[in-house]
């Protein structure tokens, strides 16, 4: 182990995980999947690699806490406030609280006034965290003595989904509160720093790419779609976004400017550009990125969400519309049990799982601001579809997500390779004794670079139609526009999306 201090806390980590300096590195990306530690406040343009799926045990240190509640800054790290603890704005906590969401595998401490937030995420085992958390202690008081309690905790519930611990100071009676702290940046000689720039390692590709397969863009019912890109303007569109909520909404004003055309009562007319990439990139990049794309992904939660929220929230969304953006919002839940993620279905309880999935990802969405009539895109990443037991156990997870999905006003959505979930969706038409719900709208991946939406050879034409589908064509890859670089997967998009 070895122990890190940052303003005026110390405490102990795995010898060899990596520490992120964020003010030194304003661009280092804040991933899940990888073990390390982030000490202060990612900058608006993280570097992310797109396809980035799964949790790991990580920490992260920074912000302002509100004292005694369970919450963390939106400009650092939302994610304490997601999954189980939604049921409240804030959970009350004494400082020195430690909190579980084992919903979303994730810890978080109740800090006192003016500390930096202290949260975590860990993979399939608590142990190591709970272990980083219950070192942590103030290192300088003020008056001047190092030192300080380390949290010893004890069971006992605080919330009903949530174990909670709280850690009495020896000798004494009462929560264990931290010792006034004098924030004068300094280090301790113990201190071991990784070098800011030592990136992790990275992550492998979300499923296997499929054989070499070039695809000459063919007809798609009577018309190939066309790949829509605006000229570059030299000002970004400043008008705002069409009316409608959803690709199946209706529009009432014309689109902004360098928006794709949109049909009243229907989706756009014809097929748009759109990248997905980790986490939100800052406005000023939504900005100058208008010039040549339409729409844009937004990761929303789930266990599996392996990036930092980054910039997004609700006043997030609600600008980038306004620029004439169309979102496909994601969550990235349980995987297939046939992988080796670190939260998977489990096949004896994939229909309960799938409705909390959809539950979750309903409260995500409305915390967004993403009302009834947006789609919400489950992201299950490839499988072996041969295998019939995981097969089996997925369809019937996504049966259910798409039910409850559809019971909550939403529009159910499902990415996925076009050889796993999409082909089984298509070819299946019963789980459990029962007609298979299908989701609304299909988001597949085809690395083929092909500009259609066809997905041959493994769709066909006889689920979603043209309207109801958004294709991945391009893996990840970096592209500079206005100044701008960001990693991103390549759509073509024509399903379902959410609009101001």
């Amino acid at each position: 182990m070895k122990t890190v201090e940052f303003r005026g806390y110390a405490f102990k980590v795995p010898a060899n995980w990596p520490v992120y300096q964020l003010s030194k590195d304003p661009n280092q990306c804040v991933r899940y999947d990888v073990n390390a530690v982030y000490l202060g406040t990612p900058g608006p343009n993280q570097h992310c690699p797109p396809g980035l799926v799964g949790t790991a045990d990580t920490v992260t240190v920074g912000g302002p806490a509100i004292p005694g509640v369970l919450i963390v800054s939106s400009a650092t790290n939302r994610r304490a406030q997601v999954g189980d603890l939604r049921s409240g704005a804030d959970l009350p906590a004494a400082p020195g609280t430690i909190m579980q969401n084992p919903g979303q595998h994730e810890f978080a401490i109740s800090m006192p006034t003016h500390a930096p937030s202290f949260t975590a995420t860990y993979g399939t085992d608590p142990g190591l965290i709970m272990q980083v958390f219950t070192s942590l202690h103030a290192v300088t008081s003020q008056f001047g003595h190092r030192g300080g309690t380390p949290l010893q905790p004890r069971g006992g519930p605080t919330h009903p989904t949530n174990w909670g611990f709280s850690s009495p100071v020896t000798g004494t009676t009462g929560p264990h509160v931290f010792p006034s702290v004098v924030y004068t940046p300094h280090v301790h000689p113990s201190v071991v720093f990784s070098p800011p720039d030592n990136n992790p390692s990275p992550a492998p590709s979300r499923w296997p790419t499929p054989s070499p397969i070039r695809i000459t863009p063919v007809p798609y019912g009577t018309t190939t779609p066309p790949l829509v890109t605006t000229p570059a303007p030299t000002q970004a569109p400043a008008s705002p976004a069409p009316t409608a909520a959803t690709s199946t909404g209706s529009n009432t004003q014309a689109p902004a400017q360098g928006a794709p055309p949109v049909q009243p009562g229907a989706g756009f007319s014809t097929a748009v550009a759109g990248f997905d990439t980790c986490t939100a990139p800052s406005l000023a990049a939504m900005k100058a990125w208008r010039a040549k794309y339409a729409v844009a992904n937004i990761y929303i939660g789930g266990q599996e969400m392996a990036c930092d929220y980054g910039n997004l929230s609700a006043s997030w969304i609600t600008s980038a519309e306004a620029m004439g953006w169309s979102l496909m919002p994601t969550f990235v839940g349980l995987q297939a049990p046939c992988n080796s993620y670190s939260a998977e279905i489990n096949p004896s309880q994939a229909a309960a799982q799938g409705r909390a999935a959809a539950t979750l990802a309903i409260s995500d969405a409305k915390g967004l601001g993403l009302g009834t009539g947006s789609p919400i895109y489950f992201d299950m990443e490839g499988y072996d579809h041969t295998n019939s037991g995981c097969k089996t156990a997925v369809l019937t997870f996504l049966d259910s997500w798409t039910r409850q999905l559809d019971a909550g006003g939403y529009i159910s959505g499902v990415y996925s390779s076009a050889d796993s979930a999409a082909i089984d969706l298509q070819s299946s038409t019963t789980i459990a004794g029962h007609a298979l719900a299908e989701p609304q709208d299909m988001w597949f991946a085809l690395w083929d670079n092909a500009l259609n939406l066809t997905g041959s050879p493994y769709l066909t034409g006889a689920v979603w139609p043209q309207t109801q589908r958004s294709k991945q064509y391009q893996g990840g890859h970096v592209v500079n526009v206005g100044g701008f670089s960001i990693d991103i997967d390549s759509d073509l998009v024509d399903s379902a999306v959410a609009r101001g």
